[in-house]
């Protein structure tokens, strides 16, 4: 699957050289690692008790994070703030209905429906980062394509064929078309029990805004086992602040609801409404429970998350997906 992201370096080296114009300066005090490097993969066989292969079916994402003394003034918010830094990302997802095969019965009938329609993206990511002492805030802007030039067909349909020896999804012809994509994501998260060691409960919310996602996601976790402080732990994506000597291996689960008031990936374009295989009746209210294994020493991170969702897109649907994520900071 990630040879395909190949053809996207030249992204990257753009990314770098933009990195190079920020002028780093970090304090040994709270961290001395200046980058981190990782990869994260979502994807539905992963979860070995069961694997529908429909709705997300997968995400392969790079990401490469870093904390400079100034970046285009990302840096001013929230002046109270600890410490802080900045994540630069490259995403793929594939998102397919229960029905992946259309026949030529139901070509001629005009009878081709789907649960959810395919829905192929690419994008880009920017992420800022801010850390107070029970708390962070994260704002994320996100910058793609969605439809048939994201190429997700052409990726999952190299995977199926040389990997997993399964057949060709031929349905991915009637996928949602294409479409620059722009979202606002910020999120919020509170540490209940700061004083608190091997067991830990935190709230969290997210909203999200754009021609993408419009919803909004109150959560609630807890922590059990060896952890860092909340605002530098791994489970949020956090250590690239914490101090080297950190150690950490501990669950992490969750649960949320999510009020949606529009998903592009299963309605389309947000200005149109006449994509013939929108969801008709979109689940406005889904719930989504997480159970993960998260481990960081000196330089590495990883972490493994079962993700459960209930009534997401499609009313009274369940669906479950596991996601690998490894970090290497210095």
């Amino acid at each position: 699957m990630y040879l395909h992201l190949l053809k996207y370096v030249p992204l990257c080296f753009g990314t770098f050289f933009c990195l190079a114009l920020c002028k780093p300066a970090f304090s040994q005090e709270t961290a001395t690692y200046k980058y981190a490097l990782g990869f994260t993969s979502d994807n539905d066989a992963y979860v070995a008790f069961e694997n529908f292969d429909r709705y997300y079916t997968f995400g392969a994402g790079l990401y490469f994070s870093i904390r400079p003394d100034r970046f285009i003034g990302l840096e001013k918010p929230f002046p109270e703030k600890q410490n802080y830094f900045f994540r630069f990302g490259l995403q793929s997802e594939g998102h397919t209905p229960t029905k992946k095969v259309v026949t030529a019965r139901e070509i001629e009938q005009d009878s081709i429906f789907f649960d959810r329609p395919f829905a192929g993206l690419l994008y880009g990511t920017l992420e800022g980062t801010y850390a107070l002492e029970r708390s962070f805030f994260k704002m994320e802007l996100l910058l793609g394509i969605m439809g048939p030039s994201a190429l997700t067909r052409e990726m999952q349909d190299w995977v199926h064929e040389n990997i997993t020896g399964d057949g060709i999804f031929d349905g991915w012809a009637y996928q949602v078309p294409d479409q620059i994509i722009v979202n606002l994501k910020v999120t919020g998260a509170y540490d209940l029990l700061p004083d608190s060691r091997g067991f830990d409960v935190y709230a969290m919310g997210s909203a999200r805004f754009g021609n993408l996602h419009i919803d909004a996601t109150p959560s609630l976790g807890l922590r059990i086992g060896k952890f860092g402080s909340f605002s530098q732990s791994s489970a949020f994506g956090n250590t690239l602040i914490a101090s080297p000597s950190q150690k950490e291996i501990y669950l992490k689960s969750t649960v949320s609801a999510t009020l949606t008031a529009f998903n592009g990936t299963a309605q389309g374009n947000i200005f149109r409404g006449d994509f013939e295989y929108a969801v008709e009746e979109l689940s406005r209210f889904h719930v989504e429970m997480t159970h993960g294994l998260y481990l960081s020493g000196k330089r590495y991170v990883l972490g493994i998350d079962h993700i459960f969702t209930y009534n997401r897109v499609v009313k009274d649907t369940r669906h479950i997906f596991a996601r690998i994520e490894f970090m290497y900071r210095f």
